[in-house]
């Protein structure tokens, strides 16, 4: 439960990949930089991709307390699955980097049936039966990643793209069939997957309440398909104090803002988080 006053904002620090930022960064300390100019724009904490870290850079100690020095928390760590590379070990690895940045939420970040060699016809179309395989083989990744997390107090959530509400044999959502601990909806991807609309997202949203601990928030235009025209918060038609409404029904500590392609609309990753937050700081009521 939220014993905060109000919902805490944060930034997946996917944003500042294709928006150019993370490439020109070459030492630690520009790392350290970029979390300040985070700080800097108003989020409180920010929510980081595990691809983004070697094991060499950056240093996550240091991170950690640059962090604290700050005032920046970590919302979660996403997982990225690499079918070339051994699940146990990269799960083991995503844990020990969740405890040293302090979180307690692991996230697979999205599946694609063809992750699990499972491919469409020619018009780019699955059958159910091929939904339901997806599903077994994700859920057996979800429990590689919960048997590295026992005994951490860690919760393993699943966060969507559109293409986890293809539905299997039963009519059912492909987000429906899978075991994680908890869930991470994108609003926007919701949307997408089902009628292109906010509300039939919110709806969903509600009636998996009990799952529900984190909110993915991207702008976007209402009926679009296009990856291309999400954008950053105040530049789409999304209602976004609806959407953090429907999270303070939901009691949940934080919004997570994230732009796939902020280029799009023509400015850096860092450039769109700026943006964003100043229409969250003007616009946004996050008072419970």
């Amino acid at each position: 439960m939220n014993t905060n006053d109000r919902i805490k904002l944060g930034i997946q620090m996917f944003n500042f990949l294709p928006g150019g930022d993370w490439e020109q960064l070459s030492s630690q300390e520009e790392v350290e930089e970029l979390l300040s100019q985070i700080a800097a724009a108003g989020y409180d904490g920010v929510e980081w991709c595990n691809f983004l870290f070697r094991e060499d850079f950056p240093d996550l100690i240091s991170i950690k307390k640059k962090m604290d020095t700050l005032g920046l928390e970590t919302v979660s760590l996403h997982f990225h699955l690499n079918p070339s590379e051994p699940t146990e070990e990269t799960a083991r690895t995503a844990v020990k980097r969740c405890r040293l940045l302090g979180t307690d939420k692991l996230i697979f970040a999205y599946s694609l049936p063809t992750m699990f060699g499972i491919e469409p016809d020619g018009d780019g179309r699955y059958t159910p039966e091929q939904i339901d395989d997806w599903a077994v083989q994700a859920d057996q990744v979800l429990s590689v990643l919960k048997n590295a997390c026992e005994g951490t107090g860690i919760n393993v959530l699943y966060h969507n793209h559109k293409p986890e509400f293809l539905t299997g044999t039963q009519g059912r959502y492909f987000m429906d069939l899978i075991h994680p601990h908890g869930l991470e909806p994108d609003v926007y991807w919701v949307s997408k997957g089902l009628d292109g609309k906010v509300s039939s997202a919110l709806d969903y949203i509600r009636i998996r309440r009990k799952d529900v601990a984190l909110l993915h928030v991207k702008d976007g235009l209402n009926g679009s398909v296009f990856t291309g025209e999400m954008c950053g918060w105040g530049k789409g038609t999304f209602p976004l104090q609806t959407i953090v409404d429907c999270a303070k029904e939901l009691d949940l500590d934080w919004i997570v803002i994230e732009n796939d392609a902020p280029k799009n609309f023509g400015t850096s990753g860092l450039e769109d988080a700026r943006e964003s937050a100043a229409y969250a700081a003007a616009q946004i009521n996050f008072r419970k």
